[in-house]
């Protein structure tokens, strides 16, 4: 039965402090999708999923100097996470956190050729930055590479470091993909690799992206919200058309499942979509073995319900891809538009974490043979209130 939360908090239930009343600005998930991080203008807290526990919390002069602010963060694992604080007059500052430590800053980057930090991801030790119109890599706090993107007032920013059981994060692993200066194009790197796989993803300007865990696949979404797209990141080919709906919406959260067979898209709008990624059959050199990919025939995708695909396929190129995209094969109904993010759960199939920045909580399971309406598990107005320490 799906849990629900209350105005006031049950009895044993420990209340966060007054910085937890502070309004959230950003919310973003640990790779594992079992933690997240709600960051506020003045601090974070790290929350596990299942259960839902708050685990860490930092807020006041230790996490801002007088006159700052936190704009976002980044969960690595459960207690590791970098924060983003922007200072007046000053270049916005990375600020490293192990709540393994004691209170304090563990170490700290300032990207001083970025005036303004837009996004970050973190792989092991590697982070991507984000800026207004470069990005950076860096490895164990050193600077590596510089790419030029264009203007990125989002932030867009992904980055894969693969995911073969047994494997480190050697140099080949690592790929992360960005925008490019021309409208609707997104280029796809690896590390230490010459050059860009180019993608023409979109006619209008691109409003998300991300990559599989394995880096393999990279799903796009532009400024009209209607349709995502999944490419090759071996050769940018186009392998498959997801339909989230028919009217503009802004695009906020695109994740993959582990084993990339799913892929839920958030929305400023109230209904979650989860699509069912077709069989790819991406054989040749992995990017544990730092090869080129090899992109060979799809597979036949059979459509276990009549939503998924339109039985006018056959017509591409003489319908409006109307008829040719395919429509989400599962959906959840949240009950506020709000930004929110999304991830699987990797340690249970099947089920997804929603969180907002309104400080909603959900968690839902689909059907993976029969999809439609998901089933809500949990739901909390307030997480801030509903989890203790």
């Amino acid at each position: 039965m799906a849990s629900t939360s209350s105005s006031a908090p049950a009895a044993g239930v420990v209340v966060a402090d007054a910085a937890a009343a502070d309004p959230l600005v950003h919310v973003a998930f640990n790779q594992q999708g079992t933690h997240f991080v709600a960051a506020t203008e003045t601090g974070f807290h790290v929350f596990s999923c299942e259960p839902l526990e708050r685990v860490m919390h930092r807020s006041g002069p230790t996490v801002t100097s007088p006159g700052g602010m936190v704009s976002s963060a980044e969960l690595l694992t459960r207690s590791q996470l970098a924060v983003v604080t922007s200072r007046p007059n000053e270049d916005d500052a990375i600020d490293f956190w192990n709540g393994m430590c004691k209170e304090g800053k563990v170490a700290s980057v300032t990207s001083s050729h970025h005036r303004t930090v837009g996004g970050i991801r973190l792989q092991g030790e590697y982070m991507l930055v984000a800026g207004e119109e470069k990005a950076r890599l860096y490895f164990g706090g050193s600077r590596e590479k510089d790419v030029t993107t264009g203007p990125n007032p989002l932030g867009l920013c992904a980055m894969a470091a693969g995911t073969t059981e047994g494997q480190g994060t050697g140099s080949s692993l690592v790929s992360y993909a960005l925008p490019r200066k021309l409208l609707g194009e997104v280029q796809v790197r690896r590390r230490r690799t010459p050059g860009s796989v180019d993608v023409r993803a979109h006619d209008s300007a691109v409003a998300c992206i991300a990559l599989s865990r394995d880096g393999r696949l990279l799903a796009t979404a532009g400024t009209r919200g209607t349709l995502v797209r999944v490419f090759s990141t071996a050769d940018g080919s186009k392998l498959q058309e997801l339909r989230r709906g028919i009217d503009g919406a802004t695009i906020h959260c695109i994740a993959f499942s582990p084993d990339s067979k799913w892929l839920a898209v958030t929305s400023d709008k109230t209904t979650v979509h989860l699509f069912k990624l077709a069989d790819f059959d991406l054989a040749g050199p992995s990017p544990e073995d730092g090869g080129d990919f090899v992109l060979l025939p799809a597979s036949p995708m059979t459509s276990p319900s009549a939503k998924q695909g339109s039985s006018l396929s056959f017509l591409k190129g003489y319908l409006p891809t109307y008829f040719s995209s395919e429509w989400s094969f599962a959906h959840f109904r949240v009950r506020k538009a709000t930004k929110y993010s999304i991830a699987f759960d990797q340690q249970r199939p099947n089920t997804i974490t929603i969180v907002g920045v309104d400080t909603s909580f959900y968690r839902c399971e689909f059907d993976p043979v029969k999809g439609g309406a998901m089933r809500e598990l949990k739901y909390f107005r307030n997480f801030m209130h509903a989890a203790t320490e």
